[in-house]
């Protein structure tokens, strides 16, 4: 699974898709021109956004790995559910 398709998923939640509507979204090719409805910006700018806005979130624990990430997380019937991640660099 590519970041950009991520960063879609994202993009759809953000604009109060539900997960058909997401999928629909990103099958369809879509995400461009909502992106543009909502926000008047196209997907480069709104990847650039996300990236930046990363190292801003909370981190999270992979369970097996015990790695750290920056992520945004979609809340699903009360699980945390990742959708776009930034690996967490030790500065220690």
């Amino acid at each position: 699974m590519s970041i950009d398709w991520d960063i879609e998923e994202l993009a759809g939640y953000a604009m109060g898709k539900t997960e058909d509507q997401v999928e629909k979204m990103i099958n369809e090719s879509t995400t461009e021109d909502e992106l543009f409805d909502k926000y008047e910006i196209g997907f480069e700018q709104y990847c650039k956004i996300v990236q930046d806005l990363l190292p801003f979130t909370p981190t999270v624990t992979a369970g097996i790995t015990g790695t750290e990430y920056h992520a945004f997380v979609l809340n699903e019937n009360g699980h945390g559910r990742i959708i776009v991640r930034l690996r967490v660099i030790s500065t220690k």
